[in-house]
């Protein structure tokens, strides 16, 4: 079957194929650098699966935020088929798994138990920065980093409620919650960290 399919492809197509692959692999990769080198170890909970996973993985250390990734996005794919049909997911069920898994192997190949700095504002700028890039180069191929991404999606066929609003209400949550669990510093940290 996929001699068949390369068969009809052009070498443009497949150049083209191979690209989008290549770029989505590649903003999952600084995103899941940015959530187990910087944002796991400072408790920056911005919100999303990263944010729920981090304040899950110290409330059941048992753990880790890459195994609750795991749990968080099996459960949103799940709600993706029930909602909005396999067809209409697309990549998105690839990046939630493939961005779980960067995350896995990330803290295997470079387990951190504490920042790699004394600087927690130095960190919160490339916990951002990892993201917003990585978070960048799959939007503009057209592709979605999965997550609480399936949310919108699923709100967005489903309701008249504004999704960017009902996003950050649920993001804005989860970093009180951890101001709450981890205090007002890294609170305002993931304020910040949010916002930016």
């Amino acid at each position: 079957m996929l001699a068949q399919l390369k068969k009809h492809l052009t070498p443009h197509e497949l150049w083209e194929d191979a690209k989008f692959f290549f770029l989505l692999n590649l903003g999952l990769v600084a995103t899941a650098v940015g959530i187990a080198v910087f944002k796991t170890p400072n408790h920056f909970a911005f919100g999303g699966t990263s944010g729920l996973s981090i304040v899950l993985a110290t409330l059941f250390p048992r753990w880790n935020v890459g195994a609750f990734m795991w749990f968080i996005n099996a459960a949103l794919v799940v709600l993706g088929f029930v909602f909005l049909g396999i067809r209409s997911m697309g990549w998105t069920i690839y990046s939630s798994f493939a961005l779980s898994f960067y995350v896995s192997l990330c803290e295997r190949v470079c387990p951190l138990s504490a920042p790699l700095t004394s600087d927690a504002f130095l960190e919160l700028c490339f916990a951002v920065i990892l993201s917003a890039v990585g978070a960048a180069v799959v939007f503009n191929i057209g592709a979605s980093s999965g997550g609480t991404d399936i949310l919108a999606m699923i709100l967005a066929k489903k309701t008249s409620l504004e999704i960017g609003k009902a996003l950050f209400a649920s993001d804005f949550f989860i970093a009180v919650f951890a101001g709450g669990l981890y205090g007002v510093r890294t609170g305002l940290y993931c304020v910040l960290g949010l916002l930016a």
